[in-house]
């Protein structure tokens, strides 16, 4: 037969009680009381949150007076020691202020909470009934609280794709629900916003803790990340945060730089267009002309069209004769809208040729002034190769003697220039002779016909 509390009895004790029971309980006249008790072998918390070990018991006693319920650590003394938590006014407890307390109305429930978990609650407990001069203590079973870092994170709620321009509003939610110290949650994210606490009590007591934040995206925002940070203000250190990237749709933009430059005029002219515009989702780009539509990716017997993306941007280009392409509009287009333009021609056929022409013109002089070099240099090169001499005669006259010579090549200057020698020799003794006085004038020839004056070439005394 099962005592209550047996296992803490003398052998010789235990027996005579059984012993006595037997007696008076034959037949099934009489039953022994039951004291059970459910709750899980073991409980994980994380540091900063609260945990609950849920409990149901049972106590078969009909003892008068008021009935308490206690929760004590595994190691301390049954009678003395201070209790975990309890209903009982009177019991001192081991931390007061209600951070772990008994939770449940129902005269059956011993359910527990510990709120701000922290490392020092990890131990085993055991509860323990008390009903007027009777008390039960189930320590056969002692239930462990196990206690890790905080690991969770925030529970962010942010759509999926956010519109610019338009209010939207995101919630972040702390993990677990907790009746304890509210924790502390911040947003950051780089752009404007308000942030308002919308936390909701539950029927438990407890406290789902939340934030709400209200912000109006654009273009600048998407890709821009946004965190909920969620700190425990109860324990040092202890904090939690999730983070999310920003996909910000807004419509397409057609950026300022496209036109049609157009090179040359008539049948043999060609025009280039380009086009690009910038939009979440990037858009795809078509070209309008007076009589058809033409696509992005477009390839035709005259005209051609590529386009290519990077990133939110997209770039496109149209190829085709002049005339074809006189009055093109770029449109882009996603599913948040359209823009649409004309593009400007601009004619590079006149500044093209005047280009041209100049480079030409400078092209010709820098030829012409680089030719009139060489041939100076040629000629002064031949100059430099002859040797003048002076051969040929002299005839007299009134006021001196004039001289006819003329230069000839090095190859035979030295036979000339030794006659030319001779020859002035006498023409010199016979300007002295002549008596005509005064000076005179020697002109010389070139090799080519020329002559020059070459004053004071003797003088007559």
């Amino acid at each position: 037969m099962w005592v209550p509390g047996a296992s803490q009895m003398p052998p010789s004790t235990k027996l005579c009680i059984e012993i006595i029971l037997a007696l008076l309980c034959q037949g099934r006249l009489c039953q022994a009381p039951v004291y059970r008790i459910q709750v899980p072998s073991r409980v994980t918390a994380q540091q900063g949150l609260c945990v609950l070990l849920p409990c149901n018991f049972k106590a078969n006693f009909n003892s008068s007076g008021v009935a308490y319920k206690y929760w004590f650590l595994m190691d301390d003394d049954r009678d003395t020691s201070l209790a975990v938590a309890t209903t009982d006014p009177g019991r001192a407890l081991r931390e007061p202020g209600g951070r772990i307390r008994l939770v449940g109305d129902a005269p059956d429930d011993c359910s527990l909470l510990i709120s701000d978990v922290r490392a020092g609650d990890r131990d085993r407990y055991y509860f323990r009934f008390v009903k007027g001069d009777f008390k039960y203590s189930y320590y056969e079973t002692q239930p462990l609280v196990d206690v890790t870092e905080l690991s969770e994170q925030p529970v962010l709620r942010v759509p999926e794709v956010l519109l610019s321009g338009q209010l939207v509003n995101v919630t972040c939610q702390a993990p677990g629900t907790c009746s304890g110290t509210p924790p502390q949650i911040t947003w950051t994210g780089g752009f404007d916003y308000t942030a308002r606490n919308v936390s909701v009590a539950l029927a438990n007591g407890s406290v789902s803790y939340s934030s709400e934040l209200s912000f109006t995206p654009a273009p600048g925002d998407d890709g821009k990340e946004l965190v909920c940070t969620v700190t425990y203000p109860a324990l040092v250190g202890v904090f939690t945060r999730r983070s999310v990237q920003l996909q910000v749709h807004y419509p397409p933009e057609l950026l300022p730089q496209g036109n049609c430059t157009v090179w040359g005029h008539g049948p043999g002219g060609v025009a280039t267009c380009h086009c690009a515009a910038e939009g979440n989702p990037p858009p795809h780009l078509e070209w309008r002309l007076p009589n058809r539509t033409l696509t992005g990716d477009f390839e035709g017997p005259e005209l051609r069209a590529t386009s290519w993306a990077q990133g939110p941007a997209v770039s496109g280009e149209l190829r085709g004769p002049a005339g074809a392409l006189a009055n093109v509009s770029c449109v882009a287009t996603n599913a948040h809208g359209q823009s649409q333009a004309v593009l400007t021609v601009v004619t590079a056929a006149g500044f093209s040729w005047t280009l041209v022409v100049a480079l030409a013109v400078a092209g010709s002089l820098v030829l012409v002034v680089a030719g009139a070099a060489v041939a100076w240099k040629v000629v002064k090169g031949r100059q430099g190769g002859r040797v003048p001499t002076r051969a040929g005669r002299c005839q007299g006259t009134g006021d001196g003697q004039v001289c006819h010579s003329s230069e000839q090549q090095a190859s035979t200057a030295p036979s000339h220039r030794q006659n030319a020698t001779r020859e002035e020799g006498a023409l010199e003794k016979k300007g002295r002779g002549g008596g005509g006085g005064g000076g005179g004038r020697c002109y010389r020839e070139r090799g080519d016909g020329e002559q020059f004056t070459e004053e004071h070439i003797y003088v007559n005394i």
